[in-house]
């Protein structure tokens, strides 16, 4: 039986590990994460350490970021990384998890591994989250409640000074023009289409769609499509954080700049939407306006499930 090396709190229970294979096959991998998980959860048990979930999609303001095992202890939550093969490769992936983490907050991490792997000193930081998809799956139905675009978290908050608003603005700046490429690029990642082409505008010419999915960390959200009104996203709003929200559109933009440089736009010569002008007068309306932050959550979209 191997005791790990770890940067874990030193009031917490070492963990032996027993019948660890270090091999970098796929197969190996997901093998030695579940006897991982399962020796954490026996041992910490004990300590009053609960292990919360395992293989965890975390949002970031740099992409998604995928966490072995989330724990909860007295003074909070922690995300363990494992690593049974302590090489340059393991000590660069923790140093950028590490770097992410004093940069953005947001994740705690802690570190698993058959070696010391502060002692290791890598030349390079590869990137360790992911912008290539929304890690979105579709749900059979949205749960029950409210979901908005937009919701003031502090009296006299207003939308249109809000960080919500600039990155819906540089959304729909992004997708002028492309909105149903864009939308088409969601159901492809849905499954719900095979090709970008089978989405046209003979599809739904005057309707709106909904799709509820679920978001990363299983949060409710609502895509909404519309000839008039473009892509949206609304966040079912006692689930959803303002801190998550604006992470998921910033995902979503992260991922519009791959798709356009992929599918090389920059070439094509666009007109101004009626969706991107929808947009474009809704911001005019609201800064001229003086309602509540109510009546923008309205505006702007607010749907009730």
């Amino acid at each position: 039986m191997q005791e790990l090396f770890s940067n874990a709190p030193a009031h917490w229970p070492k963990v032996h590990i027993e019948g660890l294979i270090k091999s970098s096959a796929p197969e190996v991998k997901a093998a030695n994460r579940l006897l991982f998980a399962t020796t954490v959860e026996t041992v910490f048990r004990k300590s009053g350490i609960q292990v919360l979930e395992a293989d965890v999609l975390r949002l970031t303001r740099e992409g998604v970021l995928e966490i072995p095992l989330r724990v909860r202890a007295e003074d909070g939550e922690y995300d363990l990384f494992f690593y049974p093969i302590a090489d340059e490769k393991a000590a660069a992936h923790y140093v950028a998890v590490h770097e992410l983490a004093q940069k953005w907050g947001r994740i705690r991490p802690v570190f698993y591994s058959t070696d010391d792997l502060l002692a290791i000193y890598p030349e390079t930081l590869e990137p360790v989250t992911r912008r290539d998809r929304l890690y979105i799956q579709a749900a059979l139905s949205a749960p029950k409640g409210q979901y908005a675009m937009w919701w003031a978290q502090a009296p006299g908050e207003l939308f249109h000074y809000s960080s919500t608003y600039d990155l819906f603005d540089r959304i729909y700046r992004e997708i002028n023009g492309f909105e149903m490429r864009a939308f088409a690029l969601i159901l492809l990642e849905l499954g719900m289409i095979q090709e970008e082409y089978e989405f046209t505008s003979s599809t739904f010419p005057d309707s709106t769609v909904e799709i509820p999915v679920e978001g990363p960390e299983g949060v409710p959200i609502l895509i909404s499509f519309s000839q008039q009104r473009g892509l949206r996203f609304h966040f079912h709003m006692d689930r959803a954080s303002a801190e998550y929200r604006d992470l998921f559109l910033n995902l979503f933009l992260l991922r519009l700049k791959s798709w356009r440089k992929e599918t090389d736009l920059e070439h094509i010569k666009r007109l101004d939407s009626p969706a991107y002008i929808w947009w474009r007068e809704l911001g005019r309306r609201l800064r001229l306006s003086t309602s509540s932050g109510e009546h923008a959550i309205s505006a702007v979209g607010s749907v009730k499930r």
